[in-house]
Formats: C-alpha cells, sequence, structure tokens
C-alpha cells in the first residue's frame, strides 16, 4: 500500500525566498508581470518586494531560484469529483442523462477502501501536475460511511493538496427528474434507471453525514475542510434539502450543489418548480437556501432574472465548459453573469465527462465560448478567466485567503517555466497562459508554504507504485464498468426518446448555436 513520506506532509519549517520570479496575479492588474522576491514564512506570504532588502530575507531561508518562472496564484479546481478518477476516457460524447448512468457511484457496487484510496491519489497527482492548488471535491460514496469519508479526508491529507471534501447526497432519481421519462420506459427496465438497490447494513445517509461532521471534524488550519453537497434542486426532496441546510450550517461548513445543467432539466425545473415560475434559483430562495454559503455548480440554463437573483444574495457559481460540452449541455452564459455582478469560478468536472484536470483548458474555453453569445469584445478576456481560475474560484469555495500573491495570503502558488516556447517572446504574461499554456509549464506548485510539485517532480505520491497498484486494480474496475454499460445500453432509446421530447418545449432562452 502506498504511503507519504510523514516528513513531506508537514508544512515547511524554514522560511523560503522565492528570488526573482515573474508575478502575475490578475486581481493586481500586473498583465504583464512583474519581476519581483516573494518571502513565505508560516503558509503564508509573508512579503513581496524587489531584492532582499525589500522582502527581508532572514539568514536562515531557503532560497528557490525562480529568475526563469512565472508566478501564478494556485489555480483553483473549484468544481471536481473523485468518484469517478478511474473512468477517464471511458466515454465519448454523449448527454449528460445517458452519461450519468454509465458513470455515477450508485450504478456500481460499492468500492473498496482500496480503490477509494488509489482514485484519491491519481485525481490529486493529476491535479498538482497541472498547476492546481485547490480542489473543491463533491464526492459521492455509495453507501457514504464514515470510514471511507475518513479514507479520502486522510489520503488528501497526504497529498498536500487544498480540498474542500464536500459529501453528496440526494433521494430523489431519474425517473422523477428527467421528464417524460417514467411515462416512456417499461416497467422492467425501472431497476435500471434506479440503480442498484442500497446494501442491506448501508447506514442511514443522513445520520451518517451528521457523524461525519460531528466524529471528525477538520483539524484548525487543516488543508482539508468538509462540506454538505445537496445534489441538485431536483434531485433532492424538500425535505432532504432543508435538512441539509440545516446539518450545514449548524456545523458552519459550506453547501455546493449542482444546478440547471441540460436543457433536460431545464424542461424538467418547469415542471417540477411551476409553483416558482420553473425556476430552481426562485426555489431555492423560496426555501431560504440562496446566500454566501452556497455555491451551485455549472447554471448553463439559467435567465437574466436566475442570475439578478444569485447576484444579490451574493450566493457564488462555477462553471465548467469542458463537461458541459462533452455532454451536450451547452454554454454557461459568461458574460452575462459578469454584467449581473457575478463573477464565477472555473471547474473541471468529473474525470470521465471531461477527461482532464486541467485548468488551462479551462480558462481558454471559458474565454473563446463567451464569443458565441455576442460579438462585443468587451469581455471576458484572459484577465477574467485567470481570475476565475484563481481568487474567484477561492471566494467561490470559501477561501478568501487564497487564491492572490498578496502578503496575508495563504502561500498557494504556481510556478511556470517562462523558458517554454508559449513564453518566448515574453508579450504578455496573462494572455500566454491562458491563450497558450496548457499544463506543460508547470515546474512547481507550492501549498500551504510548502513545494508538493519540484523541478517538475511530484514530491508527496510516489507515481511509480501508485501505477503498479492501478494496473493490479484496473482489470476488476474494467469489468464492472463494461456491466454498468451494457445494463445502461436497454436504457439508451427511452432516454433519447425524452431528451427528443424535451427538445420540443420552449423554455425561454438558448444555450446552443444550434437552437
Amino acid at each position: 500500500m502506498l504511503n507519504a513520506t510523514p516528513a513531506r506532509a508537514q508544512r515547511q519549517s524554514r522560511p523560503i525566498w522565492v528570488r526573482g520570479a515573474t508575478l502575475v496575479d490578475p486581481v493586481a492588474g500586473e498583465e504583464g508581470g512583474t519581476k519581483a522576491d516573494i518571502l513565505v514564512r508560516d503558509g503564508q506570504i509573508a512579503a513581496i518586494g524587489e531584492g532582499a532588502a525589500a522582502v527581508r530575507a532572514p539568514d536562515d531561508a531557503e532560497i528557490f531560484e525562480a529568475s526563469s518562472l512565472i508566478a501564478i496564484p494556485g489555480l483553483v479546481n473549484a468544481h471536481y469529483h473523485s468518484h469517478d478518477a478511474l473512468l477517464k476516457g471511458a466515454f465519448d460524447v454523449m448527454s449528460l442523462e445517458r452519461w450519468a448512468v454509465r458513470a455515477l457511484p450508485r450504478y456500481f457496487p460499492p468500492r473498496s477502501d482500496r480503490e477509494l484510496r488509489l482514485r484519491t491519489l491519481i485525481g490529486a497527482a493529476e491535479c498538482l501536475r497541472g498547476g492546481i492548488s485547490t480542489v473543491q471535491d463533491m464526492l459521492s460514496l455509495w453507501p457514504l460511511t464514515s470510514r471511507q469519508a475518513a479514507i479520502v479526508r486522510d489520503t488528501y491529507r497526504e497529498t498536500g493538496l487544498r480540498v474542500v471534501l464536500g459529501l453528496q447526497l440526494a433521494d430523489t432519481g431519474p425517473l422523477d427528474t428527467i421528464p417524460y421519462l417514467r411515462d416512456i420506459l417499461p416497467a422492467d427496465l425501472a431497476g435500471i434507471v434506479a440503480g442498484p438497490p442500497p446494501p442491506p447494513d448501508m447506514p442511514a445517509p443522513v445520520a451518517e453525514l451528521e457523524h461525519i461532521l460531528a466524529e471528525l471534524p477538520a483539524e484548525p488550519n487543516d488543508r482539508v475542510t468538509w462540506a454538505v453537497c445537496p445534489s441538485s434542486p431536483e434531485r433532492c426532496s424538500q425535505a432532504l434539502l432543508a435538512r441539509l441546510l440545516e446539518i450545514a450550517r449548524a456545523h458552519s461548513v459550506r453547501l455546493f450543489s449542482h444546478v440547471a445543467i441540460s436543457r433536460v432539466e431545464a424542461v424538467g425545473a418547469r415542471m417540477l418548480f411551476e409553483a416558482h415560475g420553473g425556476s430552481p434559483i426562485r426555489y431555492l430562495d423560496s426555501i431560504g437556501a440562496l446566500g454566501p454559503d452556497l455555491t451551485l455548480a455549472h447554471g448553463v440554463w439559467l435567465d437574466d432574472d436566475d442570475a439578478r437573483l444569485l447576484a444579490d444574495s451574493g450566493t457564488r457559481l462555477v462553471m465548467n465548459p469542458m463537461s458541459n460540452l462533452k455532454t451536450r449541455n451547452g454554454i454557461a452564459p459568461y458574460r452575462r453573469y459578469a454584467e449581473s455582478g457575478i463573477r464565477p469560478g472555473l471547474g473541471c468536472d468529473n474525470c470521465s465527462c471531461s477527461d482532464a484536470q486541467n485548468m488551462f483548458q479551462a480558462m481558454k474555453f471559458s474565454v473563446l465560448l463567451a464569443g458565441i453569445a455576442g460579438r462585443s469584445d468587451d469581455g471576458p478576456g484572459a484577465r477574467d478567466s485567470l481570475r476565475a481560475a484563481t481568487a474567484d474560484g477561492a471566494h467561490a469555495l470559501g477561501l478568501d485567503t487564497t487564491g492572490r500573491l498578496s502578503p496575508g495570503f495563504k502561500a498557494d502558488i504556481t510556478f511556470l517555466d517562462r523558458d517554454d516556447p508559449v513564453y518566448r517572446p515574453l508579450n504578455d504574461a496573462t494572455r500566454q497562459i491562458v491563450y497558450g499554456e496548457a499544463g506543460r509549464g508547470v515546474s512547481a506548485v507550492m501549498v500551504d508554504g510548502r513545494f508538493v510539485v519540484r523541478d517538475r517532480k511530484l514530491l508527496t505520491i510516489d507515481e511509480d507504485a501508485l501505477a503498479d497498484e492501478l494496473a493490479e486494480l484496473m482489470p476488476a474496475v474494467l469489468r464492472e464498468a463494461e456491466a454498468v454499460r451494457a445494463r445502461a445500453e436497454r436504457l439508451d432509446p427511452y432516454l433519447a426518446e425524452a431528451e427528443a421530447r424535451s427538445w420540443e418545449v420552449d423554455v425561454g432562452m438558448t444555450r446552443m448555436a444550434c437552437e
């Protein structure tokens, strides 16, 4: 079994003097980058300036020569799911509804502790190598147990990644959320779309969630903290949603949920939330769910009134352009959100419906896709996108002391190799990061004041040992995935018909060029 080196899991004890880096902080407006030194002490950025005198570097400081590096705030992957990290590349383009019955944990047998640990490690390794210092992992455990939740938490602690670890719950299935499906699906297939019954000894999910938050609390200054995740307004009964709101607030943890991902969901919302004008946002507002302690992922099929309500309430939003395209959901209206006063974060979403935890891809997609919504060249632009992937993403996670290169902020820093051809010549660092970088240039990553990647080597995970263990595990995983796929194929004609009927409904907005 893989083990992290204990000494590596501790915060850096000596101060670090980062010398001569090219700094790019989108909030500060340093578009092209300025040369400066950074003093890191006790997990924080203690000072920034030009030269040792400016940063008052102590005699015992470790010197990190960064004259050939660009320093940016550590990237924040503000919406991620680790539970399908072993299914990357398993699916081609398909609708969200078809993908879900092939990939979500409830369609698989309960997973072993070993698999849980390995998939957490491989996901964390990809994130860190890609310059990501922070993730919000909306984790589905089937069944939800405190033992397996503790395994994921402890594994993350070893990796050095900063994580807001959310436990996802739902009590309403596809037959009650996908429009028309119950009417057209043969009775003998209802069990497939609902998923296997829970194990007989499965603890009550809500009670287990309360136990986890009470018995496994985050330690002070812990890089791994808990969150509560009602899956979506459609997939949670009002009673469950109200209880999860109550639990989150009692334990002072954030809430995360999905909202308005696909056009099918938009049609379903018109039926399920008819009393609220067909809007999941107005429904959430009616039960007191909106506010700064709630973050919603996706928001593709929301209208201008929804956006204003989100902005006025301080509710936070995360866009996921790559997965939305691959699952044929459309394009979130980035420009409209910005104009409404929302500053969305960015995420990479599931490993099996975007296939890459790559925030450089997410940044570039978010800017370029906004052009489909109109011809205006007023934005969003490269600086907006880099801010969405750093400071705004951190804000969406309630981590307002991360996401900046500024004294007093956490020392979460990603270093890019400015000798890479992408940066030669270096005309504008921000634009070249967003439009040119793909992750190849990531040279080092610091989280909480210690290096977790240095000289392109991941320091907290033995990747060779991880590869060996995965090779042993994957044949069984792929056999089970094939069985799930074969069952799901029986549903495809009926899901396709439900989708076709949904496309005939006017939802009052367009999010696809073909509409």
